[in-house]
């Protein structure tokens, strides 16, 4: 059976791809559909070059702020589109400032409109195409693991990068009858055959046979972290703590990671202080003093700290002792509600984040009074305060927060995927996730 051709890009390959439709089309409007006095075309080629490819990065800043390259098919087709037109606007608007700033002349207003719509419509119409395309060709998946872990992967990868077909199988692979089970995978087009770790029956050999007949063999385990980018707890050991290498322990990294951290808290501060002293009247107005709300939580390497915040809930809301945050939680008051789905009551974080005790990113720290059932059930727990807890995190823009164990094991997933897989780039679609999720009230 031939190979099929698939088009399930990843997001890197979607980015690059919108940046030079982004960048191409400022170059062609410029170019080609504005008039001589445009201010545009009066710069040299290298200028308008650099001017295109700034265009692009826009574009790309912008998409990923309002969603643009999440793979999601439940996302209706109108709202893609208005996220593209939404970032080609936005782009516009930075490229005529920047170029107002270094040419002390306008973009031409037509100009402006014909270079919104012509990357606008671009990018939507090529990822409605790869959307397209990738329903059409999905990747057909066949899994040799147990029925409960088989629901596991297929409900895990529903709303992930690719879009998959999962193949029925039998559980009771028989590596003596190989060769008519690698026919079988032949007849049938698979593309990824998901086994178990030690408890696979596949032998090495086999393996060798079925990538050169085209199938990815995958565990289970790198599926999900791969495709649903979280690690499951159960699938933890002393060997992946053994093969851990935290980047971002770096004394270079740290330091730089340390620079971002206090830039954006100091110009946060800054920027958020009228923002904090209305919040500061309502809290006042609605439920009195006290205003700020101190409370211990578990830092870096576990060592304790105080954590600043706004008081979203009543005053002594916990007389009787620490509680899970619930959905609905009627410890909260009106004004809390409202500055919780906003984030504005995790503002004074950013006093610690100054004083070293937290990062802009990194795992949510959760209060030591709760943690001794939490490591009970989930002996890896600690693992997340390798690094420094954060104000937003992975697990915050891919998961609500936790109010019970479950729920918790969920959140240690994403964790521990942000642990093993931190950096700058990491760290820079988690920021601009979490600037998205404010528009839509996070909590």
């Amino acid at each position: 059976m031939e190979a099929r051709q698939h088009w399930n890009l990843g997001k890197i390959a979607k980015m690059l791809s919108c940046l030079f439709l982004s960048a191409g089309s400022c170059l062609v409007v410029t170019l080609f559909f504005s008039p001589d006095s445009e201010t545009l075309l009066q710069v040299s080629p290298d200028r308008l070059f650099l001017y295109s490819i700034l265009y692009g990065m826009l574009f790309l800043l912008a998409g990923e702020m309002m969603g643009v390259f999440e793979s999601s098919r439940l996302v209706a087709a109108w709202k893609r589109g208005m996220t593209c037109f939404f970032s080609a606007a936005s782009s516009t608007f930075g490229l005529l400032v920047v170029v107002w700033l270094v040419e002390f002349d306008f973009i031409g207003r037509f100009v402006i409109l014909k270079m919104t719509l012509c990357s606008g419509s671009g990018v939507l119409v090529f990822l409605e195409s790869l959307h397209f395309l990738a329903n059409r060709n999905p990747w057909r998946v066949l899994a040799l693991v147990d029925s409960r872990r088989r629901v596991m992967l297929a409900e895990s990868s529903r709303d992930q990068m690719a879009a998959f077909e999962w193949i029925d199988s039998d559980p009771q692979f028989d590596p003596d009858q190989f060769s008519s089970f690698l026919e079988r995978c032949r007849t049938k087009g698979i593309d990824i055959l998901v086994v178990e770790g030690r408890e696979s029956a596949i032998k090495e050999s086999q393996v060798m046979e079925l990538l050169a007949s085209g199938v990815r063999v995958m565990l289970a385990s790198d599926f999900i972290e791969t495709f649903c980018r979280k690690i499951p707890h159960a699938d933890l050991d002393h060997r992946w703590l053994a093969r851990l290498n935290l980047r971002q322990r770096d004394p270079l990294l740290r330091r730089i990671k340390r620079m971002v951290d206090l830039s954006v808290s100091f110009l946060g501060l800054i920027l958020s202080f009228p923002i904090l002293v209305l919040a500061c009247v309502a809290i006042v107005l609605e439920s009195g003093f006290p205003v700020f709300f101190t409370q211990p939580r578990s830092g870096l390497l576990g060592r304790p700290y105080t954590l600043y915040k706004l008081r979203t809930m009543r005053r002594h809301a916990e007389e009787h002792g620490a509680e899970w945050a619930k959905e609905k939680d009627d410890r909260v008051t009106r004004v809390g509600r409202f500055l919780r789905r906003t984030r504005i009551d995790e503002i004074p974080q950013f006093w610690n984040v100054i004083k070293g005790e937290m990062s802009i990113v990194g795992p949510r720290p959760e209060r030591p009074e709760l943690e001794a059932a939490i490591e009970d059930r989930l002996p890896y727990w600690k693992c997340r305060y390798l690094l420094k807890p954060g104000v937003t995190g992975w697990a915050q823009i891919r998961f609500q927060y936790a109010s019970d164990l479950e729920s918790s094991e969920e959140k240690l997933a994403y964790d521990l995927f942000y642990v093993k897989n931190a950096s700058f780039f990491l760290d820079l679609e988690i920021i601009l996730a979490t600037l998205r999720s404010l528009t839509k009230g996070s909590r």
